[in-house]
């Protein structure tokens, strides 16, 4: 047997070796160019800090160039920045979380997770009254003396008090023990009429949404249900005037609501509002009312003009201020002052050293996402909010699904939640452009509902001077403000119609179609109509056919959507629904 060239085997093991380095650089050049594009996304989410932007440049930028100095044939010096590219980031990583766990040995319970009472004191000054004008003092007063769980039962036999005496005027000879108990709470119908005089009413700001509501909702619950069952009995036994004073209590607690920044308060107010308005325009289409009586119904109507954005920056500093608040748990700060990142998610306000520790991170991941010194966190809150800030104050919203400035589930989205998990999960759950939209829009209904009865005020003023009806909504002009004729609804004016001895006015509702002012699904015609009654009041009629469920379902899919619908009537594999 021949042995083989020893020069030829070593240059065939030197050709397969170069072939295998070649392809292993071709690889990692791959790999490195696949880096460089997931950092280029995670540093347009805007999330990485100083430090993690130089982190990721010291994890990609060698990934890039180490393979092309290899394939150059540098090996020696594509291997050590191959090595410093990887070894030198594990090592940077250990030495700052071991900095950063210097104080972890702490078990004192001196730290607390940190937030931002300086930026609340400043929103607190700035929305200050004084103590004796404040009607949020008047309320604490009332709840001290109001048994919120005083319901006879006699007034609760299969409904609430608001639907036996709070939708519609009645006489206290056919209710007597509902009237008797009624007439047992004048204490507290006289303190509630004093806080209606009241026009400023500041609650303290929900600093977090962990925090608990600082508005009294069960006390102004039932001092609305009392006012609301008094007011009704005054309208149906004839005293106008007294009847009107409960209503404008009403509205003035409804503007208290308005007052205080946040969404759940201003909806709030706008359902309150809105059912002493239903009673306001009952009066003023069918009592006997002087020039004088009119203008003090309109002196207490809320203003005909949209405030959306007023309420927009009332909303936008307590939700910066929220939003600060919750990425402030991620430090940790002690009573001398001193700040560190936290290792451990603690959410409740109320127990801050929970023996429980749900979820722990090490705090060099923060390093990468968040600024050292926790004041940067405003940076961050006003870069996330000025997209919304922008479109807030650009004009009407449409009512259509679908606006740009959502944020939805994306690829950057997925970036967003690996570079801060926790900013991200908050942003959707909490700050997102769709929350503020469908605020937005939820609105509209009540403001077709005020602009509604300033009209309704308008017509009532002209038959005091005329002595019928107008015939056209052109005619009332004069005596109602101007923004008053544009339904927010529809985007356009309100539908008016002139029948002689009455009229009809409505809205058209979103879908702009007039549909006579009904609202529903109509039976007849098979579709679901959107219009919004302002006078006749709409009326429930009972239906005393059985709707199938394939109808049902198709009355599902015109108000949820065909996927919801589908979703609702989809069997299981029982047979059964």
């Amino acid at each position: 047997m021949v042995d083989g060239d020893p020069q030829v085997d070593d240059g065939m093991r030197g050709r397969r070796k170069h072939a295998i380095e070649t392809g292993c650089h071709i690889f990692t050049l791959l790999v490195g160019a696949l880096y460089v594009l997931a950092f280029a996304v995670a540093l347009q989410t805007g999330y990485l800090s100083w430090i993690g932007i130089a982190a990721g440049a010291l994890l990609t930028v060698p990934g890039v160039v180490a393979p092309v100095l290899g394939l150059t044939g540098r090996r020696h010096l594509s291997a050590v920045l191959a090595t410093a590219g990887i070894g030198l980031p594990i090592m940077i990583a250990l030495i700052m979380e071991v900095s950063l766990l210097r104080a972890k040995s702490d078990s004192t319970g001196n730290w607390r997770p940190y937030r931002f009472d300086a930026e609340l004191a400043a929103i607190e000054a700035e929305r200050a009254v004084p103590d004796a004008e404040n009607a949020a003092h008047r309320y604490e007063s009332l709840s001290a003396v109001m048994d919120v769980n005083d319901k006879p039962e006699f007034l609760f036999l299969g409904s609430s008090l608001r639907e036996e005496f709070g939708e519609h005027p009645w006489k206290g000879e056919d209710y007597p023990q509902a009237s008797a108990w009624l007439d047992s709470q004048p204490g507290i119908i006289d303190e509630l009429l004093v806080i209606g005089g009241m026009e400023k009413c500041r609650w303290p700001v929900q600093a977090d949404v962990y925090d608990d509501y600082t508005v009294p909702y069960r006390t102004l619950r039932h001092s609305l249900l009392l006012l609301l069952a008094i007011g009704n009995r005054d309208l149906g036994e004839g005293r106008v005037a007294n009847a009107l004073a409960k209503y404008f209590c009403e509205l003035r607690i409804a503007d208290h609501l308005h007052q205080q920044p946040s969404m759940v308060d201003s909806l709030t107010g706008f359902g309150v509002e809105r059912v002493a308005l239903h009673m306001i325009r009952q009066i003023l289409v069918q009592s006997d009312l002087s020039d004088e009586d009119i203008a003090q119904i309109a002196h207490h109507l809320p203003p005909a003009a949209d405030p959306w954005l007023q309420e927009w920056e009332r909303l936008l500093e307590r939700d910066k201020l929220r939003y600060m608040n919750l990425l402030g748990r991620l430090y940790e700060v002690n009573e001398a002052g001193n700040v560190r990142f936290a290792a451990r998610m603690v959410f409740s306000p109320k127990n801050e050293r929970e023996p429980k520790e749900p979820i722990w991170v090490p705090r060099v991941y923060w390093l990468i996402n968040m600024p050292l010194d926790p004041r940067g966190v405003r940076d961050i809150a006003d870069r996330h909010f000025a997209p919304f800030d922008l479109h807030a104050r650009s004009g009407p919203l449409p009512q259509e699904k679908g606006h740009e400035w959502y944020i939805l589930a994306s690829p950057k989205d997925i970036a967003r939640g690996m570079c801060n998990f926790y900013r991200w999960g908050i942003e959707m759950a909490f700050f997102n452009g769709r929350e503020y939209v469908h605020h937005r829009q939820r609105l509209a209904p009540a403001m077709a509902d005020r602009r509604g009865t300033w009209l309704v005020l308008g017509l009532r003023r002209y038959r005091n001077v005329y002595g019928a009806w107008p015939q056209t909504l052109d005619a009332i002009s004069q005596y109602v403000p101007p923004e008053a004729f544009l339904d927010p609804l529809a985007g356009a004016a309100f539908a008016y119609a002139f029948n002689g001895d009455g009229f009809k006015l409505y809205s058209k509702g979103p879908n702009r179609v007039d549909e006579s002012g009904r609202h529903g699904y109509v039976r007849a015609l098979d579709k679901l109509e959107d219009d919004l009654a302002v006078w006749p009041p709409a009326v429930d009629e009972p239906d005393t056919e059985p709707i199938d469920d394939e109808e049902l379902k198709k009355q599902f899919a015109e108000i949820y959507g065909k996927d919801y619908a589908e979703t609702m009537f989809r069997e299981d594999p029982n047979g059964k629904q």
